[in-house]
């Protein structure tokens, strides 16, 4: 049976809501070493968006306000489960009174699952540029994820399809699932938490950089939908193309609340050696651009085979 708009509302509230009470609260196992959560079971693999987040809530605990979140750089280097425990062990690289770098190892069952390094700054006034007219269609007038996958599949989503997500988005130029959509690499978006959060900038940067792994490899994919080899949305369902997160970097510009609306733009530049680089930028409603994101996606295509198995 389909799920009604406040369902699926109240549904993505609940999966924000163990984000933020579980996942990202952590456990201090030793100095400046923590341990992290599940997070909302949306993933058959530990999610690349939950690495980041934890990681970046690691080493903003090693730090004192006035400081706040300048940039996230997160190498992936393996595979991690979804059921155990993330051991996070933050190192502290550099302490000024402007500002502190942090070296976080995130590792699962004794193996290094990902490497991070996150800057933080202690806000100061100074040059400024990045502001623009934006020409985008208002969030509350697009469909939900939600209601866009029920649109295309009706009450047989794929199972990949049946997560719910934290995070509000509204597609603008297309969907991954679209039929017949532009092949363009690059698509637009709108993206919020998908309820009212806490002011604390920490906390706002860490879900931030939850939602911002969520989405990047639809531009990779859609200038090769209609390739002799398909790579679509599709293809992924059915296990033809395989793929992940390689690394991932935020750059905090501007303060900003992931829980109110942010447009996302986002453009592939290039793909090649079965690898695809994607860059984003998040901009608040009147234009301003607040943060910029890069990650460059491993894509692994494998056909099944024809005939019988």
């Amino acid at each position: 049976m389909s799920r009604t708009a406040a369902d699926a509302a109240l549904e993505a509230a609940g999966a924000l809501q163990t984000l933020v009470e579980k996942a990202l609260v952590l456990t201090e196992r030793a100095p400046d070493t923590f341990s992290g959560g599940a997070g909302p079971a949306a993933f058959d693999r530990l999610y690349g968006g939950l690495i980041a987040a934890q990681a970046l809530r690691a080493a903003g605990g090693t730090v004192v306000a006035p400081m706040v979140p300048q940039s996230l750089h997160v190498h992936f280097l393996r595979l991690g489960s979804p059921d155990a425990e993330l051991l996070l062990s933050v190192e502290r690289v550099r302490d000024t009174r402007r500002g502190a770098t942090r070296l976080v190892r995130a590792e699962q069952d004794g193996r290094l699952v990902a490497l991070a390094t996150a800057a933080f700054q202690v806000p100061q006034p100074g040059i400024e540029h990045g502001r623009t007219t934006l020409s985008a269609p208002d969030p509350e007038e697009l469909p939900t994820r939600t209601a866009s996958l029920q649109a295309r599949f009706g009450d047989a989503l794929p199972p990949n399809a049946r997560a719910v997500w934290p995070i509000d988005i509204r597609h603008i130029d297309r969907a991954p699932w679209t039929i017949g959509g532009s092949t363009e690499p690059r698509n637009r978006m709108w993206v919020r938490a998908a309820a009212a959060l806490p002011a604390d900038p920490l906390l706002q940067a860490c879900v931030f950089a939850y939602a911002s792994d969520l989405t990047m490899f639809e531009p990779v994919i859609y200038p090769h939908e209609h390739d002799a080899r398909p790579l679509s949305w599709e293809a992924m369902i059915h296990g033809e193309v395989r793929g992940g997160s390689l690394d991932h970097t935020i750059w905090f510009h501007r303060p900003f609340r992931v829980d109110e609306w942010l447009l996302h733009e986002h453009v592939s530049t290039v793909a090649a050696e079965s690898r695809g680089l994607t860059t984003g930028q998040y901009r608040t409603p009147d234009g301003t651009l607040v943060a910029s994101v890069a990650q460059e996606v491993a894509v692994l295509h494998d056909p099944r085979p024809e005939g019988p198995p």
